[in-house]
């Protein structure tokens, strides 16, 4: 009797003890395979997508300019003397007939040093410089008290209405460059202005082979000379393409092949390999294939990817 009562003891504990490993196998697996399935959902690739759209698109050529005054007048003196005044300033808005310099020939200073008396008058020997043009004050080389010879630089005037971009292009991209052809203007303080290239110069700089082109501002605001520039200039323009962003295309590493990811579904992009056009700094024209405007493109997120990836929408 005492066997049989610990027999079935036994057979209790053993069957509870049973029970408890298989919960414990039962919980194991299920931590597992909801573990396997987080590891599934985060090996997606979180990405941005796009559609192909059709618009006019323009390629851009880029080139640095700078800005000049076309119209100047250069002050020269007319006799050797010493400047006694200088009546304006560097900035100073000046107009036909106003008088910038006052010099006396060195003969009249140095009677005037001896005390000598002409004709029983005074000999003054005072010259006033006088502008004949309008315009500003960009150069003042003398002051008061300095001597100057004859023909000498004094200052300069330039006429802000006359103001021009110097646009030098290397000579074997001249050929692309049409007269009265319209161009975008990128200032340093990020400002865009239009302009438009009104003539070409006969003639190429002899060390770096470039043509100058000027190309003339409408806006009608004042800049300063001197003001480096960037310039673009539209040399093809194609008014129906179809482009995606420059951000969607990817490419190996001699840039001779170029495709993007396509999503088949809202889990699933593969690689389809494209024919590039035209582009400028945002949009790429797509030639090969035709892309189906519906159709849906990683823009974001697409860099490293296989043939046939799994990814998860932002």
């Amino acid at each position: 009797m005492k066997e049989k009562t610990k027999q079935i003891y036994y057979e209790k504990r053993f069957k509870k003890w049973l029970t408890i490993l298989l919960l414990q196998f039962l919980f194991i697996v299920g931590c597992a395979s909801e573990s396997k399935n987080e590891v599934v959902i985060n090996n997606r690739t979180p990405v941005s997508i796009a559609n192909p759209v059709v618009t006019s698109l323009s390629e851009y050529m880029t080139f640095n300019a700078n800005t000049t005054f076309l119209s100047k007048e250069i002050v020269r003196s007319t006799f050797q003397g010493f400047i006694t005044k200088v009546y304006k300033n560097i900035g100073d808005y000046v107009k036909p007939g106003e008088v910038i310099f006052q010099i006396v020939t060195k003969e009249a200073y140095a009677a005037d040093s001896l005390k000598l008396k002409l004709n029983g008058e005074a000999f003054s020997g005072t010259i006033l410089l006088k502008a004949k043009t309008d315009g500003v004050l960009t150069e003042l080389n003398y002051n008061t008290g300095d001597f100057v010879s004859d023909g000498e630089q004094l200052a300069v005037i330039s006429n802000p209405s006359s103001l021009a971009v110097l646009l030098n292009i290397p000579y074997q991209h001249a050929s692309k460059i049409k007269i009265q052809s319209h161009c975008l203007l990128l200032l340093p303080n990020g400002n865009k202005i239009n302009g438009i290239i009104s003539k070409s110069l006969p003639s190429v700089d002899q060390i770096s082979q470039t043509q100058t082109f000027l190309v003339k501002i409408s806006d009608g605001k004042n800049y300063p000379a001197n003001l480096n520039v960037e310039i673009k200039i539209p040399i093809r323009v194609v008014d129906k393409a179809t482009v995606v962003p420059k951000s969607s295309i990817q490419s190996n590493e001699t840039l001779d092949s170029f495709w993007i990811m396509k999503l088949v579904n809202d889990s699933t992009a593969i690689k389809v390999l494209v024919d590039k056009g035209i582009e400028n700094d945002s949009l790429v024209q797509i030639l090969k294939p035709n892309l189906d405007l519906s159709e849906k493109i990683i823009i974001v997120g697409a860099f490293s990817l296989p043939d046939t990836a799994k990814i998860e929408i932002k």
